[in-house]
């Protein structure tokens, strides 16, 4: 009870987890295996075992046989008819974050013949054996049968503390439909979260209703031409962060994640300007596909923390990529109607002002952040704003609803004339 109530207290996530000096154990389930990451605060180790643990290279590698024979005789797993799995250390190092150092231990579990691979007894008791107020945190951090996928918030699963060492692991039978659902979702929390993603979505398709006459933005060119606009700009930048995402996923493809993101904000930027006046006035499928392409590659990271077998690896790509694209047109459908009724007001050519004017500041404070790997007041406060842009997208349709019956509107310039 206790040690569910910490739990609670420092959140699912690894960071959270370290509010207090407190041991985890992260589970991934595979279908033949388990592996584990258990991580042990560093002073809380030394002090329960007596063990001085030494954080140089060498006199790490000389405590390493000690520290592995700990661990090896405080953890052991059982299947529900007592037969023993087979455990190996796979890696061992000490790694910190801005709140402690922890022991990091990575095990491969394997169970016994006939035995699941879903169902079995943890008993560990490193630490808690002598540390009374000492507690060990479970989570299921990859198990895609069950819903649980790496790249997003690890389940709570459990908790150990003195007196209480070993806990009852039951995942269930799972389905593959679970991971797949988990998948879409957490492309959609992903992209929705995403507020760079959108922003460039958004002011690609700030002009896709005007016509472009030379180095400016004239006249609505009515619904078909919209709509045709539209289908190819969104058609595109999915084609391109598609590509990156599967190659990054399977074959490894990737680059620094800095310079993704300072690219990231800057194809923004090249957005908004375009949005303002017109760069590349039909061309926009293309830079949409090409700036897809760097999109992707951020989103090849997350799917790059899965641990998960080739076809779950396969399913999960095609669901995340499914829930981004269902965020995308989730953000076209409430978009586009008010940007469709604005276009044929004289008052649109402001609005796609503002609009190109807040996304040119939003890529240039977060091209600035990333360059130097330092907040700014503004990228931050563009990021709290951005919190309530369905709000805004609501009043600006009203606002054109309202609008539209007292202005004067602009008709639809035919596109087979303007070629002409």
């Amino acid at each position: 009870m206790i040690a569910a109530l910490l739990a609670g207290l420092c959140g699912a996530s690894p960071a959270a987890a370290h509010l207090m000096p407190n041991s985890a154990i992260y589970l991934d389930f595979a279908s033949e295996a388990v592996t584990a990451e258990l991580l042990i605060p560093l002073n809380e180790l030394q002090y329960g075992s007596g063990i001085k643990v030494r954080t140089d290279s060498a006199g790490f590698a000389a405590d390493r046989p000690r520290l592995a024979g700990y661990v090896a005789r405080h953890i052991g797993v059982t299947a529900p008819d007592g037969r023993r799995w087979t455990m190996r250390i796979t890696n061992m190092a000490v790694i910190r974050d801005s709140y402690q150092a922890d022991l990091q231990v990575r095990l491969a579990m394997t169970p016994p013949a006939g035995a699941s691979v879903r169902r079995f007894d943890l008993a560990y008791d490193g630490v808690i054996d002598t540390v009374a107020n000492h507690f060990v945190l479970l989570f299921a951090r990859s198990d895609y049968r069950g819903g649980a996928l790496a790249g997003g918030d690890p389940q709570m699963i459990g908790g150990l503390q003195q007196g209480k060492t070993t806990a009852r692991i039951d995942r269930g039978d799972g389905s593959g439909w679970r991971g797949f659902a988990a998948a879409i979702a957490l492309g959609m929390r992903h992209i929705a979260e995403g507020h760079d993603h959108l922003l460039f979505l958004i002011a690609l398709i700030l002009p896709a209703p005007l016509i472009a006459r030379g180095r400016r933005w004239d006249n609505y060119g009515g619904l078909p031409y919209t709509a045709r606009r539209l289908f190819a700009v969104v058609s595109a930048f999915t084609i391109g962060h598609s590509m990156t995402l599967i190659g990054g996923a399977f074959l490894g493809w990737s680059l620094p994640s800095r310079p993704v993101e300072v690219l990231i904000a800057l194809s923004i930027l090249v957005s908004a300007i375009h949005a303002w006046r017109p760069i590349f006035a039909g061309r926009e499928a293309l830079v949409a596909g090409g700036f897809g392409l760097v999109h992707g590659l951020a989103f090849a990271t997350v799917i790059g923390h899965f641990v998960l077998e080739p076809w779950q690896r396969a399913q999960a790509i095609l669901g995340f990529n499914l829930g981004i694209e269902l965020v995308q047109l989730a953000v076209v459908v409430c978009v586009m109607p008010a940007l469709l009724l604005l276009a044929r007001t004289p008052s649109y050519g402001a609005v796609r002002t503002v609009g190109a004017a807040i996304a040119g500041v939003a890529a240039t404070a977060w091209a600035i952040e990333r360059v130097l790997g330092q907040p700014n007041v503004v990228a931050q406060a563009i990021d709290v704003a951005l919190g309530f842009a369905p709000w805004l997208v609501a009043v600006l349709t009203i606002a054109a609803l309202l609008g539209l019956g007292r202005a004067r509107t602009i008709s639809p310039v035919p596109v087979a004339r303007i070629a002409g």
